[in-house]
């Protein structure tokens, strides 16, 4: 029996052999381009301080989906039908200061739209709660702030040394490669469809 493949995006979320926060330290000005981070990262770069709305879409029916955040407390603003022409009303947030947690659940067939403010430079894993989609490649990556990270975090000695005794480069894009080149990465497994979007302000 095979296992169900959940995702966020056009792919299933996969490991790849240069971890994203080594690639964001260590390609210069290339870290704020999508090129360097292999498609089933699905990396999404965040510049400094920007205020971005997320919106989530569960269109796997009748399966519940919990959302979650590390790195962030995001605001729900909005939430309902995924379904553009229902006739069930969207729930709009009225008050001066939404709704923060770190984690949601969104129901079959629902939406929610969350924001944050890039304010936490870094790269968080975002993904479904549930232990098996996430597993099955439901999540993404925020890539906030390479240029920022660049300037202020520094890998402890220790983690490049353990890298090393296991043969995983520690830097270059996702492949260990300097630009574009994702020779040697397994392609990304293609999902139908698209459980997310991402509109910034």
């Amino acid at each position: 029996m095979g296992m169900s493949i959940h995702a966020y995006g056009h792919y299933a979320y996969a490991p790849v052999p240069v971890p994203p926060l080594y690639t964001a330290l260590t390609t210069g000005d290339m870290a704020l381009s999508p090129s360097v981070y292999a498609p089933q990262l699905n990396a999404i770069i965040l510049k400094h301080n920007h205020v971005v709305e997320l919106e989530l879409r569960n269109l796997f029916a009748p399966i519940m989906h919990t959302y979650h955040s590390h790195g962030h407390a995001f605001q729900v603003v909005e939430s309902g039908p995924a379904k553009i022409n229902s006739s069930i009303p969207v729930k709009r947030f009225k008050g001066r200061y939404p709704m923060r947690r770190d984690t949601i659940t969104l129901a079959a067939g629902q939406y929610v739209r969350v924001r944050i403010k890039a304010d936490n430079p870094g790269v968080w894993y975002q993904h479904c709660h549930q232990e098996q989609h996430n597993l099955s490649g439901m999540a993404f990556t925020f890539i906030e702030a390479p240029d920022v990270m660049q300037q202020t975090l520094r890998v402890p000695q220790e983690m490049l040394e353990f890298c090393r005794i296991l043969g995983h480069p520690t830097q270059g894009n996702s492949a260990g490669h300097f630009g574009s080149d994702m020779t040697g990465i397994d392609p990304p497994l293609a999902i139908n469809g698209t459980a997310n979007s991402i509109t910034g302000t």
